[in-house]
């Protein structure tokens, strides 16, 4: 059997074409990078309110796109595709928690004479006072902490009106305030 050199390689060169949803400005979008996206912009409140810091929560959701793209099959085939995600990045989250406790610190480390019991305290505190919020408010008060403004939150939340979530956001700092003893 012959066959043309040319022919070998055009059938190696050729590569499955991803489904195309839609063309803009000759940038071509395909469904998972369409839902991967729509899929960042609803776990990185949720990132934020696990752990507490920017730049933890952005390595967080990095890391659960990198799973999500590994997976991508159980993704795209998912009928909620973003609880599918929420539910990768809550997994992750627990995975390094884990990790973070076995690590046991050195003595000369935990015994740093600048060590701020104060601020560790106020902390434990906010958090408990935080537990005692809905899922709602706490997601508004770490969202508004983040940076993000009130129509991010909107789009977030959902069927909220913005005068609405201005009223909780007031009101979930207040109540926030009062239960660390402080005025707002």
């Amino acid at each position: 059997m012959e066959v043309a050199v040319g022919e070998i390689s055009s059938r190696v060169l050729r590569e499955p074409k991803p489904i195309v949803t839609e063309v803009c400005k000759n940038k071509e979008v395909t469904i998972l990078e369409e839902k991967l996206l729509e899929a960042n912009k609803k776990i990185m409140p949720y990132a934020l309110t696990l752990v507490g810091s920017y730049p933890d929560a952005e390595d967080l959701c990095q890391t659960t796109m990198m799973k999500l793209i590994k997976n991508q099959d159980k993704f795209l085939q998912s009928n909620t595709p973003t609880a599918y995600a929420k539910t990768i990045l809550r997994h992750s989250f627990i995975d390094t928690y884990r990790k973070q406790q076995k690590v046991v610190p050195l003595e000369s480390e935990s015994l740093q004479s600048n060590y701020n019991l104060d601020a560790t305290n106020e902390y434990q505190d906010m958090l408990k006072c935080l537990e005692k919020h809905n899922e709602i408010e706490r997601t508004i008060i770490g969202m508004l902490e983040s940076g993000n403004s009130y129509e991010e939150m909107q789009e977030f939340i959902g069927d909220i009106s913005i005068a609405n979530l201005r009223v909780k956001a007031l009101r979930a700092r207040k109540t926030l305030a009062e239960c660390m003893g402080r005025k707002l």
